[in-house]
Protein backbone atom coordinates (compact mmCIF):
# COMPACT_ATOMS: atom_id res chain seq x y z
CA UNK A 1 0.00 0.00 0.00
CA UNK A 2 1.21 3.51 -1.23
CA UNK A 3 1.75 5.81 1.88
CA UNK A 4 -0.67 9.06 1.33
CA UNK A 5 0.59 12.10 2.29
CA UNK A 6 -2.13 14.68 3.96
CA UNK A 7 -1.81 18.04 4.06
CA UNK A 8 -0.98 19.81 8.10
CA UNK A 9 -2.96 21.66 9.83
CA UNK A 10 -0.71 24.52 10.07
CA UNK A 11 -0.68 24.29 6.10
CA UNK A 12 -4.65 24.64 6.02
CA UNK A 13 -4.12 27.43 8.11
CA UNK A 14 -1.94 29.49 6.05
CA UNK A 15 -4.18 28.60 3.01
CA UNK A 16 -7.16 30.00 5.04
CA UNK A 17 -5.23 33.40 6.28
CA UNK A 18 -4.16 33.67 3.14
CA UNK A 19 -7.33 33.76 1.55
CA UNK A 20 -9.30 36.07 4.50
CA UNK A 21 -6.17 38.50 3.92
CA UNK A 22 -5.35 38.60 0.32
CA UNK A 23 -1.93 39.48 1.08
CA UNK A 24 0.98 37.82 2.10
CA UNK A 25 2.39 40.22 4.60
CA UNK A 26 -0.96 40.24 6.66
CA UNK A 27 -1.89 36.66 6.18
CA UNK A 28 1.92 35.64 7.50
CA UNK A 29 1.22 38.21 10.75
CA UNK A 30 -1.91 36.90 11.35
CA UNK A 31 -0.38 33.38 11.73
CA UNK A 32 2.56 34.74 13.58
CA UNK A 33 5.35 33.65 11.10
CA UNK A 34 7.35 35.30 8.66
CA UNK A 35 5.99 35.58 5.16
CA UNK A 36 8.64 33.43 3.83
CA UNK A 37 7.69 30.51 6.18
CA UNK A 38 3.79 31.40 4.81
CA UNK A 39 4.93 31.25 1.16
CA UNK A 40 6.70 27.81 1.93
CA UNK A 41 4.22 26.21 3.48
CA UNK A 42 2.17 27.13 1.04
CA UNK A 43 4.49 26.01 -1.52
CA UNK A 44 4.44 22.17 0.47
CA UNK A 45 0.75 22.15 0.52
CA UNK A 46 0.43 22.85 -3.87
CA UNK A 47 3.57 20.11 -3.64
CA UNK A 48 1.75 17.86 -1.84
CA UNK A 49 -1.37 17.84 -3.73
CA UNK A 50 0.15 18.65 -6.44
CA UNK A 51 -1.93 21.56 -7.99
CA UNK A 52 -1.52 24.98 -8.01
CA UNK A 53 -3.81 26.90 -5.28
CA UNK A 54 -2.41 30.61 -5.68
CA UNK A 55 -1.24 32.89 -8.70
CA UNK A 56 1.29 34.62 -7.17
CA UNK A 57 2.29 38.44 -8.92
CA UNK A 58 4.13 40.83 -7.22
CA UNK A 59 0.97 43.01 -6.31
CA UNK A 60 -1.72 40.79 -6.51
CA UNK A 61 -2.89 37.22 -4.66
CA UNK A 62 -5.25 35.46 -7.15
CA UNK A 63 -7.02 31.87 -6.01
CA UNK A 64 -7.17 29.97 -8.93
CA UNK A 65 -10.81 28.35 -9.10
CA UNK A 66 -9.66 24.94 -7.28
CA UNK A 67 -7.80 26.91 -4.74
CA UNK A 68 -10.23 29.17 -3.85
CA UNK A 69 -12.58 25.23 -3.30
CA UNK A 70 -10.03 23.85 -1.38
CA UNK A 71 -9.68 27.13 0.71
CA UNK A 72 -13.35 26.68 1.53
CA UNK A 73 -13.33 23.09 2.43
CA UNK A 74 -9.87 24.14 4.63
CA UNK A 75 -12.17 26.30 6.55
CA UNK A 76 -14.25 23.41 7.51
CA UNK A 77 -11.41 21.22 8.45
CA UNK A 78 -9.69 23.50 10.49
CA UNK A 79 -13.52 24.11 12.66
CA UNK A 80 -14.08 20.24 12.68
CA UNK A 81 -10.42 20.32 14.03
CA UNK A 82 -10.94 22.80 16.75
CA UNK A 83 -14.43 21.07 17.93
CA UNK A 84 -12.58 17.91 18.43
CA UNK A 85 -10.04 20.31 20.82
CA UNK A 86 -12.99 21.53 22.69
CA UNK A 87 -14.99 18.28 23.08
CA UNK A 88 -11.37 16.93 24.20
CA UNK A 89 -11.15 20.02 26.80
CA UNK A 90 -14.53 19.59 28.13
CA UNK A 91 -14.39 15.61 28.77
CA UNK A 92 -12.46 16.25 31.93
CA UNK A 93 -15.03 19.34 33.50
CA UNK A 94 -18.03 18.14 35.18
CA UNK A 95 -21.51 19.31 34.05
CA UNK A 96 -19.62 20.51 30.81
CA UNK A 97 -20.71 20.07 26.98
CA UNK A 98 -23.96 21.12 24.86
CA UNK A 99 -27.28 21.04 27.21
CA UNK A 100 -30.56 21.08 25.15
CA UNK A 101 -33.45 22.42 26.27
CA UNK A 102 -37.44 22.31 24.37
CA UNK A 103 -40.38 22.49 25.46
CA UNK A 104 -43.88 22.24 23.37
CA UNK A 105 -45.67 25.59 22.89
CA UNK A 106 -48.83 24.36 25.30
CA UNK A 107 -46.50 24.44 28.13
CA UNK A 108 -43.95 26.67 27.09
CA UNK A 109 -45.27 29.80 28.84
CA UNK A 110 -45.64 28.26 32.06
CA UNK A 111 -42.04 26.53 32.18
CA UNK A 112 -39.85 28.42 30.51
CA UNK A 113 -38.88 32.49 31.90
CA UNK A 114 -40.00 35.07 29.87
CA UNK A 115 -36.23 36.42 29.31
CA UNK A 116 -34.39 33.78 27.67
CA UNK A 117 -31.46 35.69 28.91
CA UNK A 118 -31.85 34.52 32.70
CA UNK A 119 -30.94 30.97 31.01
CA UNK A 120 -27.98 32.07 29.69
CA UNK A 121 -26.54 34.14 32.52
CA UNK A 122 -25.90 30.91 33.61
CA UNK A 123 -23.96 29.15 30.57
CA UNK A 124 -20.26 29.67 29.23
CA UNK A 125 -21.38 29.73 25.78
CA UNK A 126 -24.53 30.50 25.13
CA UNK A 127 -26.13 30.41 21.65
CA UNK A 128 -29.76 30.73 20.63
CA UNK A 129 -31.47 28.14 18.51
CA UNK A 130 -34.49 28.88 17.18
CA UNK A 131 -37.37 25.09 17.65
CA UNK A 132 -39.35 24.55 14.77
CA UNK A 133 -42.97 25.97 15.47
CA UNK A 134 -41.81 27.51 18.92
CA UNK A 135 -42.72 30.61 20.41
CA UNK A 136 -39.78 30.95 22.04
CA UNK A 137 -36.28 30.39 20.89
CA UNK A 138 -34.32 27.63 22.74
CA UNK A 139 -30.66 27.74 24.32
CA UNK A 140 -27.50 26.07 23.62
CA UNK A 141 -24.11 25.91 25.14
CA UNK A 142 -21.85 24.46 27.51
CA UNK A 143 -23.46 24.68 31.06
Amino acid sequence: MAATYLPTLKQLQYLVALKDHGHFGRAAEACFVTQSTLSAGLRELETLIGVVLVERTRRVVRFTPLGDSIADKARRVLREAEELGDMARAAGQPLSGDMRMSVIPTIAPFMLPRDPAAVAKGLSRPEAVPARGAQWCGLRGAA
